[in-house]
């Protein structure tokens, strides 16, 4: 989900038409996409080390995290994306690899002797908020009125996809158990893929159109939050980010983040992942809540 760089912004890159930004190679992803790759690994040997209370509430976080793709896809495929080709073909993919990695997170918690979390289930039977059926409606109705919206659902992918990469990893480094330790390295790098699409897709729209990087900016300072947070209560979402990303490696991560984002057309000003994360780290800090990072004995990787 690495290098590290302690720099929380980066100098904007130089000028560049739209049609010399590379397209991104859809056929390729397409050809690429297949279930989570675990050759190699036997998830009930996971049974044999056992996780940390810590180490399973972030586990289901993350759960329901990809497991919640869906409603993103769908706000998204209601959107101008629809009529883009390489963006339709992209979301099913990418609904299609975010659900196996759902499935390998509650099957390591399974063998471990974890009910894996519910929640993810529960959001889709229960009713929609109004404050959600509002954004998906004002997504709709912007891009319908502008299609540079959609540079905006591509940029906030991209700082998503960015985010899961860098947890994934910490989880991974984290981790006393070596299948989890594997089992997060192989997500990481269907994550890179993802990552690569979104961020091509926001650099190409935002280079086109200083109309596109106005309403992505706008949108981000107004309404992003950290991933999984519309669906998870804000100290689920204070406790993962203050496990993965409370030392000092944790923090050298999230400023490696919005310094990558940064670089794109009209984002110089991004520093919400290290903001609101840290934010939040030092809210659980402040309530006193146990966590428990397990020792390693060894690296493992994969």
């Amino acid at each position: 989900m690495s290098t590290t760089s302690n720099s929380s912004t980066a100098p904007a890159t130089p000028s560049r038409t739209f049609e010399e930004v590379p397209s991104f190679n859809i056929d390729k992803f397409i050809s690429a996409s297949r279930p989570l790759d675990l050759s190699g690994i036997r998830l009930e040997d996971a049974a044999k080390y056992p996780l940390s209370p810590s180490e399973v509430r972030v586990m289901r976080y993350m759960q329901d995290t990809e497991f919640y793709t869906v409603h993103y896809m769908k706000a998204l495929m209601e959107t101008h994306a629809l009529a883009d080709n390489e963006a339709r073909a992209f979301m099913v993919c990418w609904g299609y690899e975010e659900c196996f990695h759902g499935r390998a997170l509650a099957r390591i918690q399974e063998v471990c002797g974890h009910e894996p979390s519910r929640r993810s289930i529960d959001e889709f039977a229960r009713p929609r908020k109004s404050t959600e059926v509002l954004q998906d409606f004002g997504g709709r109705l912007l891009s319908f009125l502008s299609k540079d919206f959609l540079a905006t659902h591509m940029t906030w992918g991209a700082i998503n996809e960015l985010t899961a990469i860098h947890a994934y990893s910490r989880l991974a480094e984290l981790s006393a158990n070596p299948i989890v330790d594997q089992v997060m390295r192989r997500i990481v790098k269907d994550e890179r893929r993802h990552f690569a699409f979104y961020y091509q897709q926001g650099k190409r729209r935002l280079q086109h159109s200083v109309l596109a990087q106005r309403m992505a900016s706008l949108s981000l300072k107004a309404l992003w939050e950290p991933v999984g947070g519309s669906m998870a209560p804000t100290e689920d979402r204070d406790f993962v980010g203050a496990y993965l990303f409370g030392d000092e490696s944790g923090r050298a991560r999230l400023a490696e983040v919005d310094s990558t984002i940064a670089k794109l057309p009209g984002m110089e000003w991004f520093n919400l992942v290290s903001k609101h994360t840290n934010e939040g780290t030092r809210r659980c800090l402040a309530a006193g809540t146990p966590m428990h990072r397990p020792e390693r004995t060894a690296s493992t990787g994969d």
